[in-house]
């Protein structure tokens, strides 16, 4: 064997092999899965690559304002913990996650008056990587998920990667409309179809800002309890309300469980640390915990005992307070720009927290179709069709204002409503 490598290898050294003495793959993504070949990428990150170009405003990323990192503090815990546990802290852990963290983020979330355990909760690499756990252990090709019209576009990006079925329900600026969802649940029913499970993000909406009312919470709760489907709560900007009055999160209402949470420290710290957590009945925690084996073994030991040591002391509510101001000014910045340059006929959404706005377009015009000239006015923003599972919304763009500065927000606005004045 070893003699016939040598042979092979020389002879290609010399260039004497011809194409049909050993097997050559000719087409390479022949060898792709199906679930490869139905991974799509996802059109934020795409243009995101037009926030690099000179002189532009950008509306576009989901990024929380840089200045709201708290690296004095996380230095400060970074060195001790070094000094004091540097052993462990460099080592692998436990594929479910640091038992301190665990603690530290059961008590945050008691704080929605129910009993949470550290048993009951999954740490993961990002909220994305939750959801890509929950489409692992929930999904098999062809299974239905309901989502909101329109959703966050990472959980349809995990939901098709498994080559699941979306079927979008509408909202409004209370969220999604349950007398909708309740006539999907009965269509389904009637053709012995249920879903796997009702992705909703209730608080502060990804695309659209809206706010998923007590009433509904309690009406969807009531759906999924009598069609017998889980629902799965993505949560990651709960606690940036900084307008209105706090609704119950659903879990909290739901005494059954049969919800599962995805939670994350990237908008309420930093991103970088890329830590985030699903809460799920232990009946599902086993088997989400051997899915996430099968991805990193565990998440990396040294955020998480920073993270847990920034909750001990108690400085995440002082944190989030930092955060909240800020975006609750750049917000109102934004909807000030919007009602003093936006044409008459184009709408939005006034959030009471989070980090995005949603822009409604006459219906005959095409978000899709005036981004390259958005872009010659240097402000780009996210198509709202990108949010849709059933490719509408063609007349919709999401805004975000947490990351660009007041004097951005200004500008950006004032340019972008004059490109839609132009184009009307």
């Amino acid at each position: 064997m070893q003699q016939a490598y040598k042979f092979f290898s020389m002879m290609a050294q010399k260039g004497q092999l011809c194409e049909g003495s050993v097997g050559m793959i000719k087409d390479l993504s022949a060898f792709y899965s199906k679930n490869a070949l139905n991974m799509k990428r996802s059109e934020i990150r795409e243009l995101l690559k037009f926030t690099r170009l000179p002189g532009i405003i950008s509306f576009a990323g989901g990024l929380p304002a840089s200045e709201t990192f708290p690296v004095k503090e996380l230095e400060e815990i970074s060195s001790e913990l070094l000094r004091e546990k540097g052993a462990t802290a460099l080592q692998y852990g436990p594929t479910e996650g640091e038992f301190g963290l665990r603690e530290e983020i059961a008590k945050w979330m008691s704080r929605e008056r129910i009993s949470v355990r550290p048993e009951n909760i999954l740490v993961t690499s990002g909220s994305q990587q939750g959801l890509d756990i929950v489409s692992k252990v929930f999904l098999d090709p062809k299974d239905i998920v309901v989502v909101e019209l329109p959703t966050y576009i990472g959980g349809l990006q995990a939901f098709t990667a498994y080559r699941a079925r979306m079927i979008g329900v509408p909202q409004d600026n209370c969220g999604m409309r349950m007398d909708l969802l309740e006539k999907t649940l009965v269509k389904l029913a009637a053709r012995s179809r249920k879903p796997k499970f009702i992705y909703v993000v209730p608080d502060f909406q990804n695309p659209s800002g809206v706010t998923m009312s007590l009433e509904r919470r309690r009406k969807l709760l009531e759906l999924a309890h009598k069609f017998e489907v889980p629902i799965v709560e993505d949560s990651p900007y709960r606690d940036l309300r900084f307008a209105g009055q706090t609704v119950p999160a659903v879990f909290s209402l739901d005494a059954d469980k049969q919800v599962m949470v995805l939670g994350t420290f990237s908008k309420l710290l930093c991103p970088g640390l890329r830590l985030a957590w699903i809460m799920a009945p232990t009946e599902w925690m086993d088997r989400m915990i051997v899915a996430k084996q099968s991805m990193d073994l565990c998440c990396p030991t040294y955020t998480q005992l920073i993270i847990a040591e920034f909750m001990k002391r108690g400085l995440l509510p002082r944190q989030i307070d930092r955060i909240r101001k800020l975006y609750a000014k750049k917000r109102e910045v934004m909807l000030e720009a919007l009602r003093r340059h936006m044409p008459k006929g184009v709408e939005w959404t006034e959030p009471e927290g989070g980090l995005f706005l949603w822009v409604k377009l006459p219906k005959n015009m095409s978000a899709n179709t005036l981004f390259p000239k958005a872009v010659e006015n240097k402000v780009v923003y996210v198509v709202g069709s990108a949010f849709h599972c059933n490719g509408k919304g063609q007349n919709t763009m999401r805004l975000n204002f947490s990351y660009p500065s007041e004097e951005q927000i200004n500008k950006g606005i004032e340019r972008l409503a004059k490109m839609i004045t132009e184009n009307m």
